[in-house]
């Protein structure tokens, strides 16, 4: 069983539907790092496609999987759903068809505990994976910044944020408009609370890049959202400029997605490994 030191207990929120065939590598990514208080708090909106059966079959096996499955009105309701009967200190949001990557969860405990307290929000690195499962992109952790998030947007992948699950309250949870961008949303009110955060030098989650998921199905939706949500969070004439340069970015990056983010340019733009000196 992993240690537990200082952060006693982590939730994990899983919104599901259909989800196959993707849903149990998630589950089993989390359920093999969960400490004795931890939780996998899983909401599933009546899935058909034996997604369902997964689910409960993990939940069986294991009394920290705690499945519910009812239909809800989108990926932010059953989120709330979720939070709404989580208990762990920090809250992490793992989708279905994305990972929990190895050591996530001891790496965010060991660097709680050597900061003496659990912090407001942890930041970790994350990868990208194509549609093979290959790794596409790995980024480092960088902290939640006001500017930095108009300019590049969601830099920060949801599955590598944990927060402290009184201030996720605070902040109003999910917003339940949003249906591609509650992620950026939460990010920006995030920064607006102006928390403690600890930045966490360990990969800590996979998104999964492909034709089914939001992210590779659904460019242009991301990029109608996510311009309403930059326009709702400007503060000042300064927000301007960078939300003009990150809406640009966005567009471009939208365009040329599918290129990207498929196996063949990731191999062919691949840089040599250096060998060991």
């Amino acid at each position: 069983m992993p240690a537990v030191g200082l952060l006693r207990s982590v939730s994990v929120l899983v919104p599901a539907y259909d989800a196959m065939p993707h849903v149990g590598a998630a589950i089993g990514s989390a359920v093999e790092q969960l400490g004795p208080d931890d939780e996998l708090v899983v909401q599933d909106s009546c899935s058909t496609d034996g997604t369902a059966e997964v689910l409960d079959a993990a939940a069986d096996d294991d009394p920290r999987v705690r499945v519910a499955h009812e239909k809800d009105r989108g990926q932010s309701d059953a989120l709330n759903r979720a939070l709404a009967r989580a208990g762990g200190q920090l809250v992490g949001w793992l989708n279905a068809d994305d990972l929990l990557l190895p050591g996530a969860l001891a790496a965010v405990r060991r660097e709680v505990d050597r900061l003496g307290h659990v912090p407001d929000v942890v930041v970790g690195g994350w990868q990208l994976l194509g549609a093979t499962g290959g790794v596409l992109r790995r980024e480092p952790a960088v902290a939640l910044a006001r500017r930095r998030l108009f300019t590049h947007g969601c830099y920060a992948f949801s599955g590598a944020v944990l927060v402290r699950r009184e201030l996720l309250h605070e902040v109003g949870g999910y917003d339940e408009d949003l249906h591609y961008t509650m992620d950026y949303d939460l990010m920006l009110r995030l920064v607006d609370a102006d928390p403690e955060q600890l930045v966490v030098d360990h990969p800590l989650a996979a998104l999964r890049y492909h034709d089914a998921s939001k992210s590779g199905g659904a460019g242009r939706r991301f990029f109608t959202e996510a311009l309403g949500v930059r326009r709702g969070h400007l503060r000042s004439a300064a927000d301007l400029l960078p939300a003009a340069a990150g809406t640009l970015v966005h567009g471009v990056g939208v365009a040329t997605a599918r290129l990207r983010f498929s196996d063949a340019y990731s191999a062919a733009v691949k840089k040599p490994d250096k060998p060991h000196p």
